[in-house]
């Protein structure tokens, strides 16, 4: 009788472990077979156009600016993203009237899901002081829609103000910073500086409030900063006026963005 009850017991117990081993031999496979799904932005053909802009009033009297940036890029099936931008944009008011600066560039990128390098070629354009050529080389570090740092790092080739000389230099640098929180939410940190005419900082939040990040998705982002802007002219110290017209504005700013895929 014991030798009839251990045999059943090692009996329950042997089909019991193939049960299991079978359930794990099967299940393992599958779990290893699965993919994260490949997020719709990085596996369509898609266009996307980019508007930002950061008003702010001057702490100095009767003055105020604003920067912003435009942009609109088309991502191809292969890795390829073609596009135009105008960034940065800058207006400022002060006594000697409103003053202006603006980049326009052509651009070409490889795009791939974790990085990004590409090129941007154009004008920079200001009103009291110098325009020319304008290239910027740009690099993307993480997923588009993950965590990443973008830094675009902008050249100019244009006549010194002291000088009149034609010389290549720095021009200036734009950085973000997208840390997600959510799946639709991200921490957003922006940057940038020209040490000549402009230099700003923000922190704030990017959702997206529609869509899957393919075509039909929008973005909007908000975040609180400082800004600093000035445009002035050349300087010929020989003159009885040595400079010419000039135009300066900081404070605190407050900037909004939007993001529409298609």
């Amino acid at each position: 009788m014991t030798a009839a009850l251990t045999f059943s017991l090692l009996t329950a117990l042997a089909s019991t472990t193939a049960v299991d081993l079978g359930g794990a031999a099967t299940g393992a496979p599958s779990i290893a077979r699965e993919v994260a799904p490949v997020p719709a932005s990085d596996s369509t053909e898609l266009n996307r156009f980019e508007l930002k802009v950061q008003p702010f009033l001057g702490l100095t009297g009767n003055s105020w600016g604003s920067l912003g940036e435009a942009r609109f890029e088309h991502d191809f099936r292969f890795p390829l993203t073609l596009g135009i931008e105008l960034a940065p944009v800058a207006l400022v008011q002060s006594g000697d009237g409103t003053g202006a600066l603006a980049e326009a560039r052509l651009t070409a990128a490889l795009n791939l899901r974790y990085l990004g390098v590409g090129l941007g070629v154009g004008g920079q354009l200001q009103r009291f002081g110098r325009n020319g050529l304008s290239i910027a080389p740009t690099l993307r570090l993480g997923r588009r829609d993950g965590l990443n740092l973008s830094v675009e790092y902008a050249y100019s080739v244009a006549a010194n103000q002291y000088t009149g000389q034609r010389t290549i230099g720095f021009s200036n640098v734009i950085g973000t910073l997208r840390i997600p929180l959510t799946d639709r939410l991200a921490l957003q940190i922006d940057g940038g500086l020209n040490l000549q005419a402009w230099a700003f900082t923000t922190i704030g939040l990017r959702q997206r409030v529609r869509g899957d990040g393919g075509p039909g998705s929008w973005f909007i982002s908000a975040g609180l900063g400082a800004a600093w802007i000035t445009d002035h002219g050349s300087c010929n110290y020989d003159a009885v006026i040595p400079c010419g017209p000039s135009a300066m504005s900081f404070g605190p700013t407050i900037d909004f963005g939007l993001e529409r895929r298609f």
